[in-house]
């Protein structure tokens, strides 16, 4: 069975990029107090975060003391490039044309010595 294709609302893809941003687990105080400069209020930061979890990118990592209360963590389910990894092969990118991917990747930035080095330290590494 396929997986469901993984589509991100705007505001999901800003949430998700604090928590990559961040790379540590997050409450959603910590969210709305110190991470975003959005004007989200509690509860519409409540629906995103079981949004990303419903789609597999979050998950609950810890609980936390607030005064009183108890805070759930989160933390992200995949880094930044796994993500851009699903979306290529969500747009109909076949799997055997990797290579020409990284290549047209790789003419986007301009950066064509530096990716190199970095694409044969990964071969080199995936042969070990």
């Amino acid at each position: 069975m396929n997986e469901p294709k993984l589509n991100l609302t705007k505001s999901e893809a800003s949430l998700m990029n604090i928590f990559w941003n961040a790379n540590t687990p997050l409450t959603s105080v910590e969210i709305v107090t110190e991470h975003s400069t959005h004007e989200w209020n509690d509860s519409y930061i409540h629906k995103l975060l079981r949004s990303l979890q419903e789609k597999g990118v979050i998950e609950v990592s810890g609980t936390v003391q607030y005064g009183t209360q108890y805070a759930r963590q989160f933390v992200a389910t995949c880094s930044r490039e796994e993500y851009a990894a699903k979306i290529a092969l969500d747009t109909g990118i076949n799997p055997n044309n990797i290579a020409k991917v990284a290549v047209a990747m790789v003419e986007q930035t301009g950066n064509t010595d530096k990716v190199i080095s970095i694409l044969e330290d990964i071969v080199n590494s995936l042969k070990e």
